[in-house]
């Protein structure tokens, strides 16, 4: 198994969406958590949890949040060809 690192964090999970991936992990020192949004190799906009279900909650919220706003953009695209 492949460990992936960011910082001194444990990358857990990854979740894709266009563009960029949402990705989870756990600090290798005190157990903490965070939840990056990753875009062509840059971290940005990290948040940080005491508990894994919070960052979790997180992980998936940021996610289906990537995914609505494509569809409003697919939606305002196909509004416009026609």
């Amino acid at each position: 198994m492949n460990l992936t690192l960011h910082e001194e964090y444990i990358v857990m999970a990854t979740l894709p969406t266009d563009g960029k991936q949402i990705e989870m992990g756990i600090h290798q020192k005190d157990g903490s958590f965070a939840t990056w949004e990753v875009a062509d190799g840059n971290y940005q906009q990290t948040h940080y949890f005491s508990d894994r279900d919070s960052a979790t909650a997180d992980l998936c919220s940021r996610t289906l949040d990537e995914l609505r706003l494509k569809k409003q953009v697919q939606k305002k695209e196909q509004g416009r060809g026609r």
